[in-house]
């Protein structure tokens, strides 16, 4: 089967996210729903007149590849306005979030430090200080991920039990 893509703009640390998981360029078929939304997204029209977004597209410094099929290319489309681009880069982000949380809140509720957690994180899966700096996990993981050890703990003690 014939593949064809389309190049999005996004971050440095969803650029990496996205080739951890979809690899390079980008097979987002492997995850059904990611997809669709994307094919979602998708139209026929070049958008260069799109103006109403475009200052915040300059935030976004890393750009990926992403494989479509010939029958989406020619059924949906082949281009992403900036309305559109923001919006699926808003819904990656917060896989990648999620991602990070997942893995660092674990390695808390183990008995890490979140600096600790974090450095691990980056090391293991390739999230350099220039894809994404430790400084501003640490300040996202520190509004955002609510960790109650014991709580934690409790559960996997119940989980063990139950094997």
């Amino acid at each position: 089967m014939e593949k064809f893509q389309v190049n999005i703009v996004c971050k440095p640390y969803v650029r990496r996210f996205i080739e951890l998981n979809y690899g390079s360029p980008a097979e987002l078929s492997k995850d059904r729903d990611l997809y669709a939304y994307f094919r979602s997204k998708l139209h026929k029209k070049t958008f260069k007149n799109d103006k109403r977004y475009s200052s915040t597209l300059q935030k976004y410094s890393a750009e990926i590849a992403i494989k479509i099929n010939r029958d989406d290319f020619y059924r949906y489309g082949w281009d992403l306005s900036a309305t559109d681009m923001i919006a699926f880069n808003l819904m990656l982000e917060r896989k990648t979030k999620d991602f990070l949380y997942n893995k660092v809140g674990i390695q808390i509720a183990f008995g890490s430090s979140l600096s600790e957690s974090i450095s691990s994180f980056q090391k293991k899966y390739g999230f350099t200080e220039d894809v994404w700096a430790k400084e501003s996990i640490y300040k996202d993981c520190q509004r955002n991920l609510g960790i109650n050890k014991e709580e934690i703990r409790e559960y996997l003690s119940k989980m063990m039990g139950k094997l």
